[in-house]
């Protein structure tokens, strides 16, 4: 089964080197349908067919890391620069998404599918605003009572929470809390959030968001959540309690946000 992985998986051992050029080999003795087809075309464009064709086998799943322009020109004897000529095609489409320092990974044709629910990166986005997400924790755990009821699995389930912290331009906007049933999303633990967010990796894995329910209320931050908010503690904070279902109803995420009071209130949009 493929999974959704990250920059954690990116490939750099001999093995992966091995399965390109098991698959360059193709593409030169013309074996392969997927590549037959484009003999005689430049080399870039015929690696680019062969990374494109490994991602629609589920060799390289939505969310993964594919090896670095170094080992696919070691891997198909060629130049870094040919590499990086067969993968900006696939940049263009949108297959491919480039991270500097990190690499280039599966992006499934990006994630822009119009849906009314957006998350922290499509607002700041949307509002002309520079957004990063610095990931405080993650762990497993079981899912426990409430979230079994609040997620519709059993109390035995495993869920990813991860804990994150969301600027805008620089500035602490807001604490966020999510837990994700492991199951429904195989992998999900390893996705680099600094890369993709949770709404993207939902949509890669066919499960985009579709409908989310919140409940708002007001709070005082402690001092913990207040430190890394940049604010005093005890000041107000907006909290936010949210459950989002897949397009068939299914509870797909809990998320539990505190954004700081001077840092604006909610919009609503029906």
């Amino acid at each position: 089964m493929a999974h959704v992985v990250g920059h954690n998986a990116v490939v750099r051992d001999e093995a992966g080197v091995r399965d390109f050029r098991r698959h360059d080999l193709e593409v030169t003795a013309l074996g392969a349908p997927c590549v037959s087809r484009h003999a005689g075309e430049p080399r870039y464009v015929q690696i680019r067919h062969a990374i494109e064709h490994r991602i629609a086998e589920g060799a390289y799943a939505p969310g993964s890391a594919i090896p670095s322009e170094h080992e696919l020109a070691a891997a198909f004897s060629t130049t870094r620069l040919t590499v990086r000529n067969a993968i900006d095609g696939l940049v263009e489409r949108g297959l491919i998404r480039r991270v500097q320092g990190k690499g280039a990974f599966v992006a499934q044709g990006g994630a822009d599918s119009g849906s009314r629910v957006s998350g922290f990166r499509s607002a700041a986005g949307a509002a002309r605003e520079v957004a990063s997400v610095r990931q405080l924790s993650k762990s497993l755990r079981a899912a426990g009572p409430l979230y079994a009821h609040l997620l519709d699995i059993d109390e035995g389930d495993e869920l990813y929470s991860i804990r994150r912290l969301n600027s805008t331009d620089g500035t602490p906007v807001s604490l966020e809390q999510t837990l994700v049933p492991v199951k429904l999303f195989p992998g999900i633990e390893d996705v680099d959030v600094s890369v993709f967010s949770l709404y993207e990796t939902y949509e890669m894995c066919g499960r985009p968001v579709a409908l989310a329910q919140e409940k708002l209320d007001v709070v005082a931050l402690s001092a913990r959540d207040a430190g890394l908010l940049q604010v005093e503690p005890g000041s107000l904070a907006l909290s936010l309690e949210c459950v989002s279902f897949d397009a068939d109803g299914r509870p797909i995420e809990h998320a539990y946000s505190l954004t700081p009071a001077n840092q604006g209130g909610y919009t609503y949009q029906y």
